[in-house]
């Protein structure tokens, strides 16, 4: 029997950290992450309680047979198939046209007894300026127009102003207009890289002003969380004002969820994660390992979205 698929597409601006948020869920490096636009077609994430099943299959757009990664390649070659053709990229890695993940996520799994499956798919950035702008904002919009059920719309907190307005064919258009098709559609708007924020808070006035590093974390406490909301209001206003009456915003901080899940990782990555834990054990004591958890915020928006999927799944 054929099982119902829920399709849940991350869409994000070029930038924004979407692979990086995936790479969250994962616990783990398995999309390629860059600063530049990376993904150059779309990844179907299957995501089920047994290992045995990771694999990759890649589809090409030329006449070439679909191949299999097997498990123990998909780390060192999906990077390659997933990203833009170049002159410098081996042809057997080129004209891809969409590639099937079968990978473990942390905590969203699909169920072998189950008759509805969830997939989500890491669609390529709209806004890339590049020669490949009009094909990544046309898969992207052929996926939230004629195949999503559900969007995580992910935001860069230092870009949001910026993102803000609807213009046409950008990602505010495209899921006004999946909205208007279907009155159930539904969106979680994330603000990745909420860390940034930090810099922010850094400067409010009072915060400047301390005078030892005791009262400087005192009064970063104080004012704990301040630009954070700011950036959740911004983005609240803007989608009530296209249409989402109670609009889910959340924040997260990908890289440093994605550290603090992975077994191994770098040096330098442990010197940014140690920077990170001190500060928050210097505000919140004895708290600080719940507070950094709740920051980072992913697994809240797992909650909510195994929450929302196990809602559908009667529905749908």
């Amino acid at each position: 029997m054929l099982k119902k698929e829920y399709k849940i597409a991350v869409v994000a601006n070029m930038g924004a950290g979407k692979s990086t948020f995936l790479n969250a869920m994962f616990g783990d490096d398995i999309l390629p992450a860059y600063t530049e636009a990376t993904t150059d077609c779309p990844i179907y994430i299957y995501s089920d309680d047994d290992p045995s099943n990771d694999k990759a299959i890649v589809e090409f757009e030329d006449a070439r047979t679909p191949i299999e990664l097997s498990k123990n390649v998909v780390k060192e070659e999906l990077k390659f198939y997933a990203k833009k053709d170049s002159k410098h990229l081996d042809k057997k890695y080129k004209n891809v046209y969409r590639i099937h993940l079968y990978w473990d996520f942390k905590k969203l799994q699909n169920k072998d007894n189950s008759k509805f499956n969830f997939i989500f798919i890491d669609t390529p950035g709209p806004n890339n300026t590049d020669i490949f702008q009009e094909k990544h904002s046309n898969i992207t919009k052929n996926i939230i127009l004629n195949e999503a059920d559900m969007v995580l719309y992910l935001f860069d907190y230092v870009q949001i102003d910026s993102n803000l307005e609807a213009t046409k064919d950008n990602l505010w258009d495209m899921i006004i207009q999946r909205k208007k098709q279907d009155k159930d559609f539904d969106v979680f708007f994330i603000i990745n890289k909420v860390d940034k924020a930090f810099d922010d808070n850094k400067k409010l006035f009072k915060v400047k002003q301390s005078k030892t590093k005791d009262e400087f974390y005192k009064n970063l406490k104080e004012f704990w969380f301040y630009h954070e909301e700011k950036a959740i209001q911004k983005i609240k206003k803007a989608a009530k004002k296209y249409g989402f009456k109670n609009p889910k915003v959340f924040t997260a901080s990908s890289k440093y969820e994605q550290l603090r899940r992975m077994k191994d990782i770098s040096f330098h990555n442990k010197d940014d994660m140690n920077r990170l834990k001190k500060l928050f054990k210097s505000m919140f004591k004895n708290k600080w390992k719940k507070e950094l958890k709740n920051y980072l915020n992913i697994n809240w928006i797992e909650e909510n979205t195994k929450f929302h999927i196990e809602n559908i799944r009667d529905t749908f």
